[in-house]
């Protein structure tokens, strides 16, 4: 590589994500010289941040639905960084509130008969809807790895169909499953649905960590560190370098080079395959197999700094409709469908539901004394769409739905900044900005997800975009376990030559 004077690498790692920093970090602690690059002046990818006014503002809107007990906690335990990051789980979980709900949800499972009573009451359920419910709700809980895998290549819609047809159920169904895979529910999975669900009921520890979500990457680039990384930020990985067929390095923006053995990607496959290296080098099936990858939402966030404390739960699931025109009691499947048919265009749905998490509720320290940080996301297209509605329209369409679902926020309102699409695809490099690269749908999960290990020798996938199973950050943790144990038994097994004086570590 004519050039190069830059230090060699065992493992390089393009993106400080949550899969990137896992990377480092296990690669790190394997005894692998690795170097880290992020383009970015700060780290985290959506799991960074930004301050203002004494507040400390997570640019994505996170709960972490395993906690410590998921993909991530086992990534802090590998590295010895588990007592680090401190995750709560709150008492008071969530609330879905709007168009004549308002159920609250509680981390104890003593209160889940209140919770059910208060559903059925509210939504209108009759009682000959009730076994239709409690096969889903068994299957959710207790359906056998063997019968989820036959429903992995069937929908979310399919199984629910299968169960019940009452509206309001399939609405609720139709915005917690988009909330999960940030795409169409009746596009989704109904085996990587099910199979997420009963990981999250097995684990029981929804939370967030103090210190925000940053904490987590920043934890784990900080062990990476502990054990010889070298961490770059402002660092934009312009092409991924071969030679002789292999991927042998990276260039950065700026003309830096630097070797590496093996070059790991956190960034979409499509980024990878048709801008980082080039389509060119890659077997033409498998270039189509990517080009045809099928890529979640992006979003629209408002982040509402507030004067004094008003929500007392950790998250809510605000429903509304702008039109005036959805019923949770009598929307037909049609309708239900119609509203993520909307999502993908653009268009402001008749039922708009927005993602609101209270950071603050569980660190008081990300907002200055006896004020609240309000995080409020919904899914919007990713930037490759031109939206029917304008942005515009939707933040005040948001902000009409959360106060007229929530209106004691109102008088408190100290400010409000918008993240829309085009600024989530430029901070995560990500083209189109999706929220998770390879979503999980049917032909996309379980074994027929991406492999990690690329058809160049060298190049790997890690993130959100290859391998692994679970929801958003969780998924790009147990992403990166995956990759790390590959790489070890690569370099274990001469795939990849070590040269560079790493030792491999048990």
């Amino acid at each position: 590589m004519k050039g190069v004077v830059e230090p060699i690498f065992d493992v390089i790692v393009i993106g400080t994500g949550i899969g990137g920093s896992s990377l480092a970090a296990l690669s790190a602690r394997a005894g692998l010289k690795t170097l880290v690059l992020e383009k970015n002046p700060r780290v985290g990818g959506s799991c960074s941040y930004y301050e203002k006014d004494g507040f400390q503002i997570d640019f994505g809107t996170h709960l972490f639905s395993r906690g410590n007990r998921g993909p991530i906690g086992e990534v802090l335990k590998r590295v010895e960084a588990a007592s680090r990051v401190k995750f709560v789980h709150p008492t008071r979980l969530s609330r879905i509130v709007g168009l004549g709900l308002d159920i609250p949800f509680y981390t104890s499972l003593l209160a889940t008969p209140l919770t059910l009573y208060r559903s059925h009451r509210q939504l209108g359920i009759p009682f000959r809807e009730f076994p239709g419910l409690l096969k889903m709700m068994s299957d959710f809980f207790w359906m056998p790895e063997n019968k989820i895998a036959e429903w992995k290549d069937r929908t979310v819609e399919e199984f629910v169909f299968t169960r019940t047809r009452h509206p309001a159920i399939l609405s609720l169904i139709g915005v917690m499953i988009t909330l999960y895979f940030v795409y169409p529910y009746w596009k989704c999975s109904a085996g990587e649905a099910i199979w997420c669900t009963q990981r999250i009921i097995k684990a029981r520890r929804f939370s967030y960590p103090r210190g925000g979500a940053a904490i987590i990457p920043r934890t784990m680039l900080e062990a990476a560190q502990g054990h010889g990384a070298t961490l770059l930020t402002q660092a934009r990985v312009r092409k991924i370098l071969l030679e002789k067929g292999a991927a042998r390095g990276v260039e950065l923006a700026d003309g830096r080079k630097f070797q590496g053995r093996a070059v790991v990607s956190t960034s979409s496959l499509k980024d990878t395959v048709f801008n980082l290296v080039g389509p060119e080098p890659f077997p033409a099936e498998f270039r189509k197999k990517v080009e045809g990858l099928k890529e979640s939402l992006n979003a629209i966030q408002i982040k509402l700094a507030l004067g004094r404390k008003v929500i007392k739960e950790t998250s809510m699931i605000v429903l509304g409709s702008p039109s005036g025109n959805y019923r949770l009691q009598t929307a037909s499947p049609a309708q239900v469908r119609k509203v993520s048919e909307d999502l993908e265009a653009g268009k402001i749905p008749e039922l708009l539901f927005l993602y609101t998490v209270v950071p603050s509720n569980i660190d008081p320290g990300l907002a200055p004394p006896g004020k609240q940080l309000l995080n409020v996301a919904t899914a919007f297209p990713h930037t490759s769409t031109r939206p029917q509605d304008p942005p515009e329209a939707w933040v005040e369409a948001m902000m009409k739905t959360l106060l007229k679902a929530v209106p004691e926020i109102e008088p408190h309102i100290l400010w409000k900044e918008v993240i829309g699409a085009q600024a989530i695809e430029s901070w995560i490099g990500k083209p189109g900005g999706p929220l998770i690269s390879t979503v999980q749908v049917p032909g996309q999960v379980g074994q027929d997800r991406p492999a990690i290990r690329s058809p160049i020798p060298g190049l790997y996938f890690a993130g959100d975009g290859a391998g692994a199973r679970g929801i958003g950050t969780e998924l790009a943790a147990q992403s990166a376990i995956e990759c790390a144990e590959i790489l070890d038994s690569d370099f274990r097994n001469g795939s990849i030559s070590l040269r560079t004086g790493g030792k491999m570590l048990s």
